[in-house]
């Protein structure tokens, strides 16, 4: 029994599953005026729910990266009337993980923007508005 438990801690260590910090995501509205951000994420296992974010306020998700590092999740972004001006796109993926503490998005009026950490490289206008029929 010893020698399965050393067993197990040896090969969760060579895997990287053992004190590995988790994964940041944060999503952050810098629209103008009193707009409300909508905010969508999940990923192929967990849909982390709709957030209506005021203006200056983020929503935060911390995970870890699935044993196989294939973790995935979309989001989706909405704003304007009826939130009819929308983005839906790859917020995270693990093959980012190896270089990144955090990662941000960031929705403004032009567009929505991205940056990660602890790269500390300023923000990157990454997707424009897609305005979708009523």
């Amino acid at each position: 029994m010893k020698n399965l438990i050393i067993f197990f801690i040896l090969l969760s260590r060579c895997l990287g599953q053992i004190v590995v910090e988790k994964n940041r995501l944060v999503l952050t509205n810098e629209l103008n005026n009193i707009k409300i951000l909508e905010v969508h994420c999940k990923s192929k296992d967990d849909d982390l729910g709709y957030h209506y974010l005021p203006v200056g306020q983020s929503q935060e998700y911390k995970f870890r990266d699935n044993l196989w590092h294939t973790t995935l999740f979309w989001c989706h972004m909405g704003q304007g009337p009826a939130f009819k001006f929308q983005q839906v796109f790859e917020a995270y993926s693990s093959k980012w993980s190896k270089y990144v503490g955090s990662t941000y998005w960031i929705g403004r009026e032009d567009g929505i923007y991205f940056r990660q950490e602890p790269h500390g490289l300023p923000l990157v206008k990454k997707y424009d508005w897609n305005l979708t029929a009523l």
